[in-house]
């Protein structure tokens, strides 16, 4: 247990680049801030989560919005035809391509704990969140372990090559690991402690090599998916003009970089970025794609707010959006609109994130498992889904609680479900949350209506940033739970940048966050406790809690590889989880909120749409999830 409570520093970097998606998404923190700036710690070139799900002022009704002035947007410098236009992912002027920027603020490009983007840079393998599964890219069939798992090795595509004609090799590959960790990127930062080298063993075979001094798989299989290749020969020239200064390297635009990808960079400003489809791109061999991807520009166009790109949307401005929609059903049974999502009926998207209220634990009265799981027995959830969501939600009767969210990949994870049914509630419980209370001796002596805990009034704040109206909303419901228990619960919306302060420093009571990524990413994230040592500053565990057996666990988890084991130890991960209640899930939430006009576009992925492997509902970019943009078809085709 040292080793890992010496690398606590850079664990907690790691944590930042991959974590507080606050509220979705992502998952994740974004590069891309949405209208009310999901991003709940500092962005990251790493971290592209597009959540732009918090709603804005977007919570009630949907109906009326297309029917409200222009958006101003330029619809006519491109061919409609040719150009598939996105909203919700960029909400600010981008700042620059580069893959090791701290910031690079440019949706079309950015890693997160879901993998990447594959627009304007590639990566060895494209992780697909439908089935979990990494599929070749760059690489040229699946990576092959040495026999004691430390040295990982990967082929190349011979047929790949880079924009400007040249081929790529293996040298790239090395080149880009050595730049993130000769100029300290947040890639370089977070994975060093675990990959001890890459090396080029001939031009079309790399080696990743294991530190086996601090051996954590599961950490370690995050970056062949997440690294964008950079050309050697042009970091070559970027480390002659900068001579190597970390912080120029960091800095350089990169906006005429070669790369590998299927879109380069056209155009970008503070209304609008354009990526133009290079049809030299290799993808389009029949090793890979065997075509190229069917919309010629991709275009971005920069919206004011959530509610000007969903009536840019519903205007038909608009082909693919993930930015959350209210009510989205009424946009094809109300208004008619050729509007589509992922899935037909409700939940509408694929699965995602679970917004979790978070305890800490070091507060008198919450450091009682019994009043963190009253609390939690008492919520109302149906009437979150129903509020907060509008029904884009599954249900806890649908899905029982546990640390996964809903896929079938992740549900397939749970070992023994009727082990965890005793442990697991449905809900508006007031009666059975009082009776736990009452037997626990955590009553109210003094007549107010108020429980006490050691003679102290049971009273707390529960916070989430100011216009996250959809967490708002159910923090409120939190807040009647409290009221029907006995317990004072008062709601508090700061700015986002006092809600974050509040979470790394613990100076909070309640707060409620989510994290999406793997699910050992997601276990780590609510569960590890450092050995009960917690550092000032925590961006993962913020609540603070401590359990020896889940840290061991999860210590024995980072370098499981069988299947079998790994169950095991999440289904205890999970028991102990619904027993100790550090935290829970008071809804399910996609990845991203896919919503699709179809007046130009068609042939979108959908849950039924027979593809092989399954295309995720990723806005046609993310991941697997780019395979869409080689089956759109137009309407008018």
């Amino acid at each position: 247990m040292n080793k890992w409570r010496k690398l606590t520093a850079v664990m907690l970097v790691l944590a930042l680049v991959l974590s507080m998606a606050a509220c979705g998404g992502d998952t994740t923190s974004s590069t891309a801030s949405t209208a009310s700036d999901t991003s709940a710690t500092s962005s990251t070139a790493d971290d592209t989560s597009d959540t732009g799900s918090e709603t804005s002022e977007t919570a009630d009704d949907t109906s009326s919005t297309a029917e409200t002035e222009g958006t101003g947007a330029d619809m006519t410098s491109y061919p409609r035809e040719e150009s598939l236009y996105q909203s919700g992912q960029q909400w600010a002027t981008p700042v620059s391509n580069n893959p090791m920027a701290a910031n690079s603020n440019f949706a079309a490009m950015g890693q997160n704990d879901t993998g990447a983007r594959e627009l304007v840079w590639e990566t060895l393998y494209m992780y697909n969140v439908a089935d979990g599964k990494n599929y070749p890219l760059l690489a040229d069939g699946d990576w092959q372990w040495n026999e004691d798992q430390t040295v990982l090795t990967v082929k190349l595509k011979e047929v790949a090559h880079w924009s400007d004609g040249t081929p790529f090799t293996a040298a790239d590959v090395e080149a880009t690991w050595d730049a993130h960790v000769n100029y300290e990127s947040t890639t370089g930062v977070a994975y060093s402690p675990y990959v001890a080298d890459v090396v080029a063993v001939d031009d079309y075979t790399v080696e990743f090599q294991v530190n086996t001094e601090n051996k954590n798989l599961m950490k370690f299989l995050e970056l062949p998916p997440k690294m964008y290749i950079m050309q050697k020969a042009y970091l070559d020239s970027l480390i002659e003009s900068t001579g190597g200064d970390a912080t120029a390297m960091k800095n350089e635009l990169m906006w005429d970089a070669p790369t590998t990808a299927p879109y380069r960079v056209l155009e970008h400003n503070d209304q609008k970025w354009v990526l133009e489809r290079d049809d030299n791109y290799w993808g389009q061999d029949e090793s890979m794609w065997g075509k190229l991807p069917v919309p010629r520009y991709i275009i971005h166009n920069i919206y004011s707010s959530n509610d000007v790109a969903i009536q840019a949307q519903q205007a038909g401005e608009v082909d693919v959006s993930q930015t959350y929609t209210a009510n989205v059903e009424s946009l094809w049974e109300d208004q008619g609109l050729p509007i589509s999502t992922y899935m037909e009926n409700p939940p509408y998207n694929d699965a995602g994130v679970i917004p979790t209220v978070l305890f800490n634990v070091q507060r008198p009265g919450l450091d009682q498992v019994e009043v963190r799981k009253a609390i939690a027995m008492a919520t109302d959830y149906d009437q979150i889904i129903e509020s907060a969501m509008t029904g884009q939600s599954p249900t806890f009767d649908e899905y029982p609680r546990s640390l996964f969210n809903w896929s079938e990949a992740q549900q397939s994870m749970i070992l023994d479900p009727e082990a965890l049914a005793p442990l697991q509630w449905e809900g508006n419980d007031a009666e059975g949350a009082n009776a736990l209370l009452d037997e626990a001796g955590i009553v109210d002596t003094n007549g107010d209506g108020n429980r006490e805990y050691n003679g102290e009034e049971l009273s707390f704040k529960v916070e989430c940033p100011t216009g996250w109206s959809d967490y708002e909303a159910a923090l409120q419901i939190v807040q009647e739970a409290g009221k029907a228990i006995g317990i004072q619960i008062e709601t508090y919306f700061p700015e986002a940048a006092q809600y974050t302060d509040d979470l790394q420093a613990g100076n909070f009571d309640i707060s409620l966050t989510s994290y999406g990524g793997t699910p050992y990413g997601v276990f780590y994230f609510y569960m590890y406790g450092f050995g009960g040592e917690f550092p000032e500053t925590l961006t993962t565990n913020q609540g603070r809690w401590y359990n020896e057996e889940a840290d061991q666990l999860l210590e024995e988890l980072s370098n499981t590889t069988d299947e079998t084991r790994q169950k095991e130890i999440y289904q205890r991960l999970n028991e102990i989880y619904l027993t100790e209640v550090p935290s829970y899930g008071v809804m399910y939430r996609p990845y991203q909120f896919m919503v699709c006009n179809e007046s130009v576009w068609t042939n979108f992925p959908n849950e039924n749409d027979g593809s092989d492997p399954k295309i995720p509902a990723m806005m046609c970019t993310d991941g697997y999830g780019v395979a869409a943009l080689y089956n759109l078809e137009l309407v008018n085709g």
